[in-house]
């Protein structure tokens, strides 16, 4: 029974066959047709599109460890070798896997959007704001949507000096394709940041790549270091004060002493003891902030990230878009599946009626 059944699979495979090549045979005609008015309009398509260019960098971050010293740099080490410890401070809010999140913010956008770049396509060093907006290449067709050209008093409206809070159409847009145009990936075992920037220039994407690490640097620093650095800022203040507080008392305590320098009466000794024990204690209490200010600076070198370029960003050679070859291939195979089905289908449809 199972050979039987075996058997009438094996003749029902080779009627298939035996009739899709009749039906290859018989029109191959249109099926060459269409295939090539396929592949032809997907050449004039893709040949058509703009070529991209990526810029990749890749950022070690220093580990931060609330034991410090040997364990922090152990823990560097171990981020180099592929392997990531725990015991992250828990005075940091931003983790490395947050990053992504931080290159999409508008507030981080709109601060990349007024670096400049070197455009050598154009000979000429615009913003990263004007490139997107004035820089782009379109494909030929775009001309034939009638775009409308902006007026004076639009271009005014879209200038570059971008709220991040209150965004127009236009800059929203602009800001749109950057944000398209920048990738950003942490390892979670090692905390290693990748950013990819993609554009239509090969120079262009290397330029934006590395401010975007500097920036975020940055960003990351700032943030590190901004209790440290305002209570710095505090501690400056009353040292300042306490200093300045010291100097009249040391000017008072002199000018007294000088005033009476050959009287010997006990009330003289008294105030001048009295002015004295005043400047001393005004020094005291400078040298004690002039300390906590010595500390203070230490604590914001102390949060202050390290951060190793593993891969700076460099000019790429060849252009990573559109895949030409691919998509021609792609359009060459579906092309010839496609008009094999339909016939198929219409054949099977007609022997239904016929039926």
């Amino acid at each position: 029974m199972e050979n039987n059944t075996l058997h009438g699979n094996e003749v029902k495979n080779e009627a298939f066959l035996v009739h899709l090549f009749s039906i290859i045979r018989n029109h191959w005609i249109a099926i060459l047709v269409t295939m090539v008015l396929i592949v032809t309009l997907t050449t004039v398509y893709v040949f058509s599109l703009p070529r991209t260019y990526n810029s990749e960098t890749v950022l070690l971050p220093e580990t931060s460890s609330s034991s410090g010293g040997i364990s922090g740099n152990l823990g560097a080490m171990a981020s180099m070798a592929g392997i990531k410890l725990g015991g992250s401070s828990s005075e940091d809010a931003i983790y490395p896997e947050f990053y992504p999140k931080v290159l999409s913010s508008t507030v981080f956008l709109s601060d990349l959007l007024k670096d400049t770049v070197n455009v050598s396509r154009l000979k000429k060093r615009v913003t990263i704001y004007a490139y997107f907006r004035d820089c782009g290449q379109s494909p030929w067709w775009s001309g034939m949507m009638g775009s409308k050209k902006e007026t004076p008093q639009e271009k005014a409206m879209n200038n570059e000096n971008i709220d991040p809070i209150r965004l127009n159409k236009k800059q929203k847009g602009v800001m749109d394709a950057l944000s398209g145009a920048l990738f950003c990936v942490v390892d979670k075992k090692t905390d290693m940041i990748t950013v990819d920037v993609t554009v239509q220039d090969a120079d262009v994407a290397q330029q934006i790549a590395a401010n975007v690490c500097n920036r975020l640097q940055k960003y990351i620093t700032d943030y590190r270091t901004g209790k440290a650095r305002k209570d710095l800022e505090y501690t400056k203040k009353i040292t300042k004060e306490a200093h300045n507080k010291y100097l009249k008392k040391q000017r008072e305590y002199a000018a007294y002493c000088d005033a009476n320098m050959d009287v010997t009466l006990v009330s003289f000794r008294q105030v001048a003891d009295r002015l004295e024990n005043e400047m001393q204690l005004a020094y005291n209490t400078y040298s004690q902030y002039a300390q906590q200010q010595q500390l203070a600076e230490s604590k914001v070198q102390e949060r202050t990230p390290v951060y190793t370029v593993i891969q700076p960003a460099t000019v790429p050679l060849k252009p990573v878009g559109p895949k030409r070859m691919f998509a021609v291939a792609i359009a060459l195979f579906l092309s010839f599946f496609g008009s094999v089905t339909f016939l198929l289908a219409r054949d099977y449809w007609k022997s239904l009626k016929r039926a």
